[in-house]
């Protein structure tokens, strides 16, 4: 226990101080990246370092099983460097089992940053979106979801249009129980629609059996008719209209994908999101061993430079290798529990393979 303890601590410790010097670069890149973005804009250096506070967090997200990986082989270079490895297996304790703490701590910080980190950085990137195009001054998303359906607005030679659709169906490509409401340049309305249906079409809305008011003694006669309304809006901006399943709290993602479902788009980024949140805390065990396995041996009786330049290209590849996997999963090319445990099971028996055979020798 005492040995446990003792190595869980100084794996820790590494990674506290991967983890500050990773923020401190992402912050230092991102925070001249701004800089440029927003030149001319009043406050410039201010309103760059409130930019890159807000999206740090999720470069943090993507890149925590390479941090995992990099805290794993400072901590095991050091240990290497002092001999400790020898004397853990020279007093009868095998190297994975003196690592089982360290093992145990990556899996709990895997948890730590599916249930803190990835909501915090999905927040924060929203805020991040609202401050860039406040500051451009840009107007939001034209599409807006809620709870209320579906918010869609455009400009008319006249005024604007709003339209809103209780729910879509078809991948976006028929609206349900849709109003639209017609402004003039002073923002008073003009016209109102309403259909039980619309069909979104390339340039165009088409409603059937629409009712139309338009003034005071068409109120109380509704004209009843079909109707083609000009729009750019389409069905992929509404599916853009979702949050992306990056931004999604885990608390929240199985409201979303039954949401997304029952308009009728395909749910599988959010469903892969999902999986790959389960499987993380066991890429960052076999990341773990990664950082650890080419350095098991004695410092002196090897290259450590050529030990460290393999585990760190070794981890850079399992974290590619699932990305590209992932993509292949999203578009559904394979499936996605293919896509998701394969990298993570493949490149962990290989590691393990290895760590066997470098403890053995």
């Amino acid at each position: 226990m005492t040995l446990a303890i003792y190595f869980g601590k100084r794996y820790l410790i590494s990674f506290i101080r991967v983890f500050l010097s990773i923020v401190l670069l992402v912050l230092l890149f991102d925070f001249l990246t701004n800089l440029n973005r927003l030149n001319g804009i009043e406050a410039q250096i201010w309103n760059a370092l409130i930019l890159s506070l807000l999206r740090t967090t999720t470069y943090l997200s993507l890149a925590m099983p390479l941090i995992i990986m990099l805290s794993a082989l400072a901590f095991s270079v050091s240990l290497s460097r002092s001999n400790e490895f020898i004397v853990l297996r020279a007093s009868g304790v095998s190297a994975l089992k003196g690592l089982f703490s360290v093992i145990l701590s990556a899996f709990f910080l895997g948890i730590i940053s599916i249930f803190i980190l990835d909501p915090l950085a999905g927040k924060m990137i929203g805020y991040y979106d609202i401050k860039l195009d406040k500051l451009r001054s840009k107007e939001q998303s034209q599409v807006l979801i809620n709870d209320n359906g579906y918010w869609m607005r455009q400009a008319t030679l006249n005024g604007h249009q709003i339209i809103k659709a209780v729910s879509v169906s078809n991948n976006g490509q028929r609206l349900h129980q849709v109003t639209i409401f017609n402004y003039d340049k002073n923002g008073l309305v003009k016209e109102r629609f309403f259909s039980e249906s619309a069909a979104l079409k390339k340039n165009k809305l088409l409603l059937t059996n629409t009712i139309k008011w338009s003034d005071t003694k068409i109120k109380k006669n509704p004209i009843i008719a079909n109707e083609k309304i000009k729009t750019e809006i389409t069905p992929a901006q509404l599916l853009d209209g979702y949050a992306s399943p990056e931004t999604i709290s885990p608390w929240n993602m199985n409201k979303q994908i039954k949401k997304v479902k029952s308009s009728g788009f395909s749910v599988l980024k959010y469903q892969s999101k999902k999986m790959e949140q389960y499987a993380r805390p066991f890429l960052f065990i076999v990341m773990v061993i990664l950082g650890t396995v080419f350095t098991l041996q004695n410092s002196r009786s090897r290259n450590i430079g050529i030990s460290v330049v393999l585990a760190v290209a070794s981890g850079f590849f399992l974290h590619f290798f699932q990305n590209f996997c992932t993509t292949l999963g999203r578009s559904g090319e394979i499936p996605l529990i293919v896509a998701t445990w394969s990298p993570i099971i493949s490149i962990g028996l290989i590691a393990m393979t290895l760590f066997l055979h470098y403890e053995d020798g």
